[in-house]
């Protein structure tokens, strides 16, 4: 379970990735300069803003006439015009560490890799007689990046390391040991350039860029900086600190130096002023300093082994849960020329590499008390990055997710939980503020700061209101993998009563007396004649399912409530699924699916996955309808898209073309692609996903589509090899979890099922169904006990 490569990285998508949910980085492995990017967690540019300021409810019921009379590029223009606010703030880079390394001879044995069964970074090379050592760890129990350089010759260690950061705003200072830079990130660092502000009539928007009557203050820029128009800002303090084993040591404003030392230790500590979404963290934040004083005195004189040790006792208790093997791999080559051969065929071991790297991922970037993952993680190296790097609400934010229940990390979950909490509470005010109306919603983009009102754009993407309904359904999966009945009554039922309340006053009726919604989107989809219309497909689903899951919440928790009994009786009346003209699940209310869109996004498919209320046994018109829809949509797509693709053909028991969308993905892109597009996707080198850009939830879509490929838990009965390719004759997984809390062993020869061990976490009683077999088995799996099934048995 190893990424190697024989040569250093060139590129920030060649490094390879560290992180302990809160301090990331991206290691190069370079020879003579070792470049270490830098990311913490919070560090975010901007403020916290006024929230509820767009107005909605005024003119809602004139904008909902438009919609209704047909007349759809009227109301999209209107809401362009009307209801959409400012450009989110972006997450930003902390800095770089940079090791200068001494040494001019040639260079032979070169090797870098990122062992994902350790979480250890590790280069060696010889050269001038000498080999060379590095190994890079992030550690969650200790809160640092750890570095150990060391040689197997005496003295012949000499290199200088020091601090740099993207940001103007820093300072450094030095005393014997450690290197500091403290700093500050923009208060504002605005993705639009002035002019397509101007352009859009959007200067109102942005008071302290432009004045009343739409002229640009003095100093404005899209980056501003501390007093730059009082913009202030989150401030950083980010420390090197380092010792060795031999040799000697000085430090001043420029870095720390070490000559002929045997070996040296370099720890990395970075704390932010962040105080919380509601708190400006430049003048109620937290005390930066007195944090990383406090973490650099935890970790005291501790050894790199110490460290190591600690770290990987850590990470091996969330990691070890789950082995797979799906076969044959081909890790004599390097990673990227192994991904290149993987269209040759045989190597069926690469789908297991990429299913952990999700899982590293994972753990190194979602931990208790860490942010929840953004669009890239925890990893980013740009000022205005793609997208502001921050949280997309309508996939993929979500699908950074999808695996943490399944995969046996359920504590990595908890980040996710976090920011539905925060969402929940300043949701609130935007209902009431925004839209005259209870509960609490979200759309399409939050930030650290938790804003949760439309953003600017278009639209067709900004509009869609749906994010606490599909966010609400993580809350669900927790106690449906858990049975954590506290967690329930705690923190999930009062945030899914909060967005039932929201999204059943927000319905209206049609002329057939259906319930739907009055302003809808698919998104970032349209029909032709606009955007927005009435009742799209995915808002419908994701409703049915929130209503569905609030209501059964509701009677496990023998909790009564008229709010639950109104969205007992609005259910049947929900607009239902509908088949269109040709053969597909309509994505709108109105059949106007285009045959030829190939549009990334295949929104209308929610209730086939993630969701469970398309089902091949349950409901067979509607699951044809879905494959259709599939079809027609086609196999390409960005990286997080065909990510996607493997879970649906994994639900519609389609392994060999759900491996098909993993052999997909698995496309190199080699010239280092970042530029925001559309067209394609595939991976980075490091086996990043590439939307392209960057945007990491293309590898946790895959890790849960291979997981769903293996085990099925959806449809009220735990289903082994449910989509098992021909590509993976031989093969076992253990770990893997199922509803009802059931950890799941399996294995398989010659691509039959060979045997199965079901260990329950509580006691209950389960439908077992095994590959394509028309008949279940019910099995009483009790609480702490492991049962085997065995083909014998089936």
């Amino acid at each position: 379970m190893q990424l190697w490569y024989d040569k250093p990285a060139e590129q920030w998508v060649e490094a390879l990735p560290i992180g302990n949910g809160r301090l990331g980085g991206m290691v190069f492995g370079g020879i003579s300069e070792e470049r270490i990017a830098l990311n913490e967690d919070t560090l975010t540019s901007g403020e916290p803003l006024p929230r509820g300021v767009v107005d909605i409810k005024s003119r809602l019921d004139e904008a909902v006439g438009w919609v209704r009379a047909g007349e759809y590029e009227r109301a999209h223009t209107f809401i362009n015009q009307n209801w959409l606010g400012r450009c989110q703030q972006s997450y930003q880079p902390l800095g770089d560490l940079s090791i200068l390394v001494a040494g001019d001879g040639p260079v032979t044995e070169y090797r870098r890799e990122l062992d994902i069964a350790e979480a250890v970074a590790r280069v060696s090379y010889q050269q001038d007689g000498a080999i060379f050592h590095r190994q890079v760890i992030s550690s969650f129990p200790d809160s640092c990046i750890a570095i150990k350089l060391s040689s197997d010759t005496a003295g012949a260690l000499s290199f200088s390391a020091r601090l740099s950061s993207l940001h103007p705003s820093t300072a450094a200072a030095s005393d014997a040991t450690t290197h500091r830079l403290s700093g500050q990130l923009p208060g504002i660092a605005l993705r639009r350039t002035l002019e397509f502000v101007e352009e859009n009539s959007d200067t109102n928007k942005y008071p302290e860029l432009w004045d009343e009557d739409g002229n640009r203050r003095e100093g404005a820029a899209q980056v501003l900086y501390g007093d730059q128009i009082d913009s202030k800002g989150i401030r950083f303090d980010v420390r090197l600190r380092v010792w060795t084993e031999g040799g000697s040591l000085t430090a001043d404003e420029s870095g720390v130096r070490v000559t002929d030392a045997d070996s040296a230790t370099l720890i990395v500590v970075s704390r932010s002023s962040f105080n919380g979404c509601l708190r400006s963290p430049s003048r109620d934040g937290r005390d930066e300093t007195a944090l990383v004083d406090s973490d650099l005195d935890a970790i005291g004189d501790a050894d790199f082994h110490a460290l190591l040790q600690r770290h990987e006792a850590d990470y091996r208790s969330l990691y070890d849960r789950v082995v797979i093997d799906l076969g044959r791999c081909r890790d004599e080559l390097p990673t990227d020329a192994r991904v290149r051969a993987f269209k040759e065929g045989d190597d069926p071991g690469l789908g297991s590499l990429l299913f952990q790297y999700g899982r590293y991922l994972m753990i190194a970037g979602s931990r208790p008390g860490s942010q929840a993952m953004n669009l890239q993680g925890i990893w980013n190296e740009e000022v205005l990055p793609a997208w502001c790097c921050s949280y997309t609400l309508n996939i993929n934010t979500e699908m950074n997710y999808w695996p943490a229940e399944m995969t046996n990390l359920s504590e990595c979950h908890e980040p996710l939980f976090d920011l539905i909490d925060e969402c929940a509470r300043n949701g609130r005010e935007t209902a009431t503020k925004s839209y005259g109306l209870p509960g609490w919603v979200t759309h399409h983009n939050v930030t650290l700061w938790r804003n949760t009102a439309p953003v600017d754009g278009n639209a067709q993407a900004s509009m869609w209101g749906m994010a606490a309904g599909w966010l609400c359904a993580h809350l669900w999966e927790r106690y449906s993998f858990t049975g954590d009945e506290e967690f329930l009554r705690r923190r999930a039922y009062p945030s899914m009563l909060g967005a039932a309340e929201f999204l059943l006053a927000w319905l209206v009726e049609d002329d057939a007396g259906h319930l739907l919604t009055p302003v809808s989107d698919s998104p970032e989809n349209h029909f032709g004649l606009g955007a927005i219309s009435m009742g799209c497909t995915m808002d419908m689903a994701i409703i049915r399912e929130l209503f569905s899951n609030t209501i059964e919440a509701a009677r496990i928790l023998r909790e009564e409530s008229e709010l639950v009994d109104r969205l007992a009786q609005a259910l049947p009346h929900l607009l239902p699924f509908q088949v269109g003209r040709h053969g597909q699940l309509q994505e709108w209310s109105v059949d106007w699916d285009d045959p030829e869109d190939d549009h990334r996004h295949v929104s209308h498919l929610y209730g086939l996955h993630p969701g469970c209320q398309i089902t091949t046994r349950g409901t067979p018109e509607l699951f044809e309808a879905a494959r259709r829809s599939l079809e027609l949509r086609g196999d390409g797509g960005t990286g997080w898209s065909l990510a996607w693709k493997i879970n649906f053909w994994a639900r519609f028991e389609d392994g060999d073309h759900a491996h098909r969308m993993i052999d997909n993905l698995l496309t190199l892109v080699e010239d280092g692609d970042t530029t925001p597009h559309m067209e394609g996707g595939g991976i980075y080198p490091n086996l990043f996903d590439a939307h392209p850009p960057f945007q990491i939830d293309g590898n946790f879509g895959a890790t849960a589509g291979i997981a769903e490929m293996l085990l099925q838990s959806h449809a009220d009965e735990i289903h082994l090899l449910p989509a098992l390719p021909s590509a993976w004759p031989e093969g076992r997984v253990r770990g893997l979890v199922a509803r009802g809390g059931v950890e799941v062993d399996l294995s398989w020869s010659q691509g039959r099922f060979e045997e199965a061990f079901f260990t329950g976490r509580t006691t209950g009683t389960h439908q077992i169904r095994i590959q394509k077999g028309e008949d279940t088995r019910e099995l009483e799996i009790p609480a702490g006990e492991r049962v085997r099934v065995g083909r014998s048995q089936t």
